[in-house]
Order: C-alpha cells, then sequence, then structure tokens
C-alpha cells in the first residue's frame, strides 16, 4: 500500500470512518462474495497440478527457450491483459489518495470523501481481483497445455532476469519489495536445479554448473533473480531479441506480487503460496 497515503486514512477524521465502514462491509460481504473467486482459482489450481504435477517438478528443455512454448507463454499473458487493466485501475484510485496527501494542505472534507470513497470500493475488490487473476492464468495455462511450473520458468528469466524488471512490484506502489519471497525462492531455485541436473546428466557439465551457480543466486541475492537483472546467458537472450516489444507489452508491474503463486483450499479456507 502507498505508506502515506494510509497514513492519511487512518490520521484524519473522515479516514476513520472509512476503516471502520470497511471493516463492517468486509465482515458483512466478505465470506459469501470472496470466496467465489478463490474457489474458482483453487479448482483450477487442481486441475493443473492432476495434469501436471508440482510447480517445481517442470523440467526445463537442454536447449534455449523454445520459439513455440514462449509463444504459448505469450499467448496466457495476452490472457491476462484485461485483468491487468483491472489492477491498474485500482493502482490510479490509490494514487490519487497519495496525491492528496502530499498536496500540503489539509483537504476539504467533500473533497477527502470524494477521493476516499473510490478506494473503499477498491480495496473491498482486491481479494476477489487477486482469485480472479489467478483463475484467468490457471485457465489460459491449461488451454495452452503449460504447467504453472513451466509459466514461472519463462516469467523469471524472462521479465526478472532478461528485462530486469523488479519482482514483486505491489499494484499501488511502483517500488514494491523488490525481491521474491523465501517459498517463491525455493520454487525457482528448484526448477534451475532441474535444469541444471538435466544438463550434466546429458554430459554438459560446464553449463550445468553455470545454472547451479544461478540457483545459488537465488538464496543468496537481495531480490532472488537467477543471473540478476540484465544477466541472463546470451544465448537466451539472443533468442528472445526478436520478441522484446511483445515481451515488453505483456509485462504487468500491478499484478507482479501474485503471478507465481497458487492458490489451494484446505478445510473451509483458502490458501496462497
Amino acid at each position: 500500500m502507498a505508506g502515506t497515503g494510509k497514513k492519511w486514512l487512518v490520521g484524519c477524521g473522515v479516514g476513520c470512518a472509512v476503516a471502520a465502514l470497511l471493516a463492517i462491509v468486509v465482515t458483512v460481504g466478505g465470506g459469501i462474495i470472496m470466496t467465489r473467486p478463490f474457489s474458482r482459482a483453487a479448482d483450477t489450481q487442481q486441475e493443473l497440478s492432476n495434469r501436471f504435477g508440482a510447480r517445481e517438478e517442470f523440467e526445463p528443455p537442454l536447449a534455449t527457450f523454445d520459439r513455440k512454448r514462449l509463444k504459448a507463454f505469450l499467448a496466457v499473458r495476452r490472457e491476462l491483459t484485461p485483468i491487468c487493466a483491472e489492477f491498474a485501475a485500482v493502482a490510479a484510485k490509490f494514487a490519487a489518495v497519495e496525491k492528496l496527501d502530499e498536496g500540503g494542505e489539509d483537504p476539504s472534507a467533500g473533497e477527502a470523501i470524494k477521493t476516499v470513497l473510490p478506494v473503499i470500493g477498491a480495496a473491498f475488490g482486491i481479494a476477489g481481483k487477486i482469485g480472479k487473476h489467478n483463475e484467468m492464468r490457471n485457465r489460459a495455462l491449461l488451454a495452452q497445455d503449460m504447467s504453472l511450473g513451466e509459466y514461472i520458468w519463462y516469467y523469471v528469466l524472462v521479465y526478472n532476469s532478461w528485462l530486469g524488471e523488479r519482482p514483486n512490484q505491489e499494484f499501488d506502489d511502483s517500488e514494491g519489495d523488490q525481491d521474491y519471497a523465501r517459498s517463491e525462492r525455493r520454487v525457482i531455485r528448484a526448477l534451475l536445479e532441474n535444469h541444471a541436473d538435466a544438463l550434466r546428466d546429458a554430459g554438459r557439465d560446464a553449463e550445468a554448473e553455470l545454472w547451479t551457480e544461478a540457483a545459488v543466486t537465488v538464496s543468496n541475492s537481495a531480490s532472488g533473480v537467477p543471473f540478476g537483472p540484465g544477466g541472463l546467458p546470451p544465448a537466451y537472450a539472443d533468442m528472445l531479441e526478436p520478441y522484446r516489444a511483445k515481451i515488453e507489452a505483456s509485462y504487468c508491474a500491478a499484478t507482479s506480487s501474485f503471478e507465481l503463486s497458487q492458490i489451494r483450499k484446505k478445510g473451509l479456507s483458502f490458501h496462497s503460496d
């Protein structure tokens, strides 16, 4: 969330009223409304798992990126364009609160309410949108016969290692955490180690060592990005270059903090990891 904007929301009288109202809305309506998209996301995640296994079981091909699979990845990204726009709209509402806070003068009650009320609706819908994004991604993956592990392989190496995009940018904060969480690093490292093992089995020890070192980087670096931004091996980078325009257009900072996650149902609750 935007830091100073949140302080303003909590600090002024209007903000306190908004916080109280939001709590009531979430308590009364959240249980019914918010679980629906998460339930659909969990169902499609189960379909993916049944077909392909766990994320970390994906074994990348020995060669560089496969052009057909890269195109399949970009097809999935195109399917997510509408939900990206929805999150961008949410970001704009939070940015309006931030701008109001940075104005230097206390806003009038009317101005504050006019700016804050849209944020209430946006905040209420965030959880549902995350579930919707997850479901849309899963359905697109199933249509392209692509596992979540393969999707993560392309996502991290293409957007983070090649383009240099920061991981986990919050939808309302362009700075974001700028690093991958421990659970995300575990999956990324497993995929890199799978690739290194396959290369080693094929007698390509020098290449295998390169990917093993990248796996270590995931655990030890500040960001968790293999090879570091802009450090993708030349053979991989050269293969991506003809698709640069399409790849850049397909990136969505507003959804980057939950692109790698999966939603699963445990009892009566839902868990994202």
